[in-house]
């Protein structure tokens, strides 16, 4: 896809194909094509609009500027409603901006907001479910976990014939049983205590996570702002199992060779092997 804005990335996992930007303080978002879902919105791309699910981490503008403009064009495009998920602190308030934009533009907007409390679970489709993780931030915060869920075969009953299984199944027995498959757990802004309190993140297939300081000096920056030091991931190197780590939001302080540099001096070798930026 052909795009103009030199901040534009795309990535791809063994699984997923993530594209959007995200620089601290300007714009994030991402499309998770696979999934069909937006982390964040940013200032509303064309490419968010068509997305049914949006899932908004926190308030701050640079994430979440775009809803109103999201709620319009899914209206003036024909497209049926659309679900954004806030943290259920912001459902409210975010409600609430979306009547004033009624009201300013005389539309009638069809997007659902539904907020979202840290633990809860959302269903998104036949087989994928969201889990919402709390994220110490300067305000209510919301990380969320991408689950798959499957069935297979169990254990006991992997050597039976199909006709002795269509038997039990007639006899109501449960010949399959669930399997989960955390494939993407995105972080929006939080500081290191998400690396402390959360073992989700460090067990999912692909962990999109901010870090917004990698400079010598720029750890108390990060921790008075409730973001990440490059330095943090550092600390928990030997615990990260992702197959892919997708470092975002860096501070538009850093040019993009600074921030490769910090990766390849700052981060273990065997945490540096799985570090993606999402940097062009």
């Amino acid at each position: 896809m052909a795009h103009a804005d030199k901040d534009f990335v795309e990535l791809r996992t063994q699984h997923l194909t993530i594209d959007g930007r995200s620089r601290a303080g300007h714009e994030t978002y991402f499309r998770v094509r696979e999934l069909g879902v937006a982390l964040d919105i940013g200032r509303c791309p064309d490419l968010v609009v068509p997305l049914a699910h949006v899932f908004i981490t926190h308030a701050h503008l640079d994430h979440a500027a775009g809803i109103p403009f999201y709620a319009g064009q899914r209206k003036l495009q024909g497209l049926d409603g659309g679900t954004i998920y806030v943290p259920r602190e912001s459902a409210d308030d975010v409600r609430a901006l979306l009547a004033i934009q009624e009201k300013l533009t005389g539309a009638e907007f069809e997007v659902e907001v539904i907020g979202v409390a840290a633990g809860e679970e959302v269903r998104v489709g036949r087989r994928l479910f969201v889990r919402a993780h709390a994220a110490p931030h300067r305000v209510a915060a919301r990380a969320y976990e991408f689950i798959e869920s499957r069935h297979h075969l169990r254990e006991e009953f992997a050597s039976l014939a199909s006709d002795e299984l269509a038997q039990l199944r007639r006899e109501g027995v449960a010949v399959e049983e669930e399997f989960r498959r955390s494939v993407l757990l995105y972080t929006g802004d939080t500081d290191r205590g998400f690396l402390e309190r959360c073992e989700a993140a460090f067990t999912a297939e692909v962990l999109m996570i901010e870090c917004s300081f990698v400079a010598e000096g720029h750890q108390d920056r990060a921790a008075r702002y409730r973001h990440i030091h490059i330095d943090d991931l550092a600390d928990f190197a030997d615990r990260f199992q992702n197959e892919a780590v997708i470092l975002t939001h860096f501070s538009r302080r850093y040019s993009r060779e600074v921030i490769r540099e910090a990766v390849r001096q700052r981060l273990p070798h065997a945490l540096r092997e799985k570090v993606r930026v999402a940097l062009p």
